[in-house]
């Protein structure tokens, strides 16, 4: 088989088997094209044919796109892109082994989500517009459904007409790998809706989208992305400026509210817990700064938070999870001196295996709680929420 027949194949496969998008389909195989002309050009008095010992070929490979200065990121994609070729080669029996199934790539530090503020984003929408113009209308309402449902470009974009529900105050989308996910809306942005489709009802006629150009178009994710970006030019502090601002904005703001870890995952469209995880960096920065500034934060106490992970380490993102959560229930109680947590994993093989213990120790007496759950930051929010009904449970006493 041919480099090209390989590629091709490899295609159809991400595209009909796989049902990942045009972008991951075009960015995969050009990793594997890439791959094989490195081999070619590294092995030229041999044919190539990928097989079960070619480990460390994929490992010089990378190497070698590091040394040419490629992030560390990068590198984990084009892996990525390799373990899905060989698994690919794997299940059409080509191979009987995948040679890179627990190869691991470079780490990589994972940037902060760029947002903005609950008070930026109120300034962003509370400005005027011009209610008989379709193009306002229809842009400060994608701004708004952006926000208030944290939905991606492309599913803003994809958006179809009959899946926004007025009256049972809901959108569905169609996100990653074409899985629905229904989304509720609240009543301000059903008045948005409303004012829009009267104005598109006078100007395009019965459009299957929802979002549509003047000429009735269902809108591509380029456009939408160009919309908000334009929108966002005056705040100069934004590194990015595309639609995923808004969705990082509207998870920031959720879990700064107090919205649970699980229920923002789910809202995401999430695959991994450990995607929505990173916003909760944003939302203990945010935290810290507001505890600090207040004035009743200059106390001579400072709570004592000591997490013990037994037998792994625990990175940071799930350390600033914890300390966050901590430090809501010591708001509730000035009686809570320090707080013990205990990580540790049981049962290995098994999926719901991670066990999160809290001791919060007070002036009088000691509450408790633990939980056994499939991750981490899930047990630790099951564990909070009961802590929090102790301390209510001791405040009526």
């Amino acid at each position: 088989m041919r480099k090209d027949d390989y590629i091709e194949d490899f295609e159809n496969y991400l595209k009909f088997e796989r049902n990942l998008s045009q972008y991951t389909q075009e960015a995969y195989c050009q990793d594997i094209n890439d791959f094989f002309s490195f081999v070619e050009e590294k092995l030229p008095q041999e044919e190539y044919i990928p097989s079960e010992a070619d480990k460390d070929l994929v490992r010089t490979w990378l190497s070698n796109e590091m040394d040419r200065g490629m992030k560390p990121r990068s590198v984990q994609r084009k892996l990525s892109s390799l373990k899905a070729f060989y698994k690919y080669l794997q299940k059409k029996k080509v191979i009987k082994n995948n040679p890179v199934r627990f190869l691991k790539g470079p780490k990589a530090d994972r940037p902060l989500p760029a947002f903005l503020s609950q008070k930026e984003m109120q300034e962003l929408l509370g400005q005027e517009y011009d209610h008989n113009d379709f193009l306002q209308v229809r842009d400060h309402l994608m701004m708004e459904m952006l926000y208030q449902t944290g939905i991606r470009r492309s599913e803003c974009a994809g958006l179809m007409d009959k899946n926004v529900d007025e009256a049972g105050a809901k959108i569905k989308v169609l996100g990653k790998r074409k899985k629905e996910r229904i989304i509720p809306i609240g009543q301000k942005i059903i008045h948005f809706i409303k004012e829009y489709r009267e104005i598109r009802k006078k100007t395009i006629a019965n459009p299957t989208a929802f979002f549509v150009s003047l000429e009735g178009k269902e809108l591509e994710p380029v456009e939408v992305y160009n919309i908000v970006r334009n929108k966002l030019e005056p705040f100069k502090h934004l590194v990015r400026k595309g639609p995923h601002v808004l969705r990082h904005s509207f998870a920031t703001a959720m879990l700064d509210d107090g919205a649970d870890l699980m229920a923002v995952k789910e809202l995401l469209g999430h695959q991994s817990l450990d995607t929505t995880v990173i916003y909760t960096h944003n939302t203990f920065e945010q935290l810290k700064k507001m505890y600090n500034a207040h004035p009743r934060a200059q106390k001579k106490h400072i709570m004592d938070v000591r997490i013990k992970a037994l037998h792994f380490d625990a990175n940071d993102a799930l350390k600033q999870f914890i300390e966050k959560k901590i430090a809501k229930l010591e708001k509730m109680s000035e009686e809570i001196m320090s707080a013990e947590v205990v990580l540790k994993v049981v049962k290995p093989e098994t999926n719901n295996n991670k066990n999160a213990a809290i001791k919060l120790l007070g002036k009088k007496k000691e509450l408790f709680a633990e939980k056994t759950s499939d991750s981490f930051e899930e047990a630790i929010d099951v564990c909070v929420d009961a802590l929090k009904k102790q301390i209510e449970k001791n405040k009526d006493k």
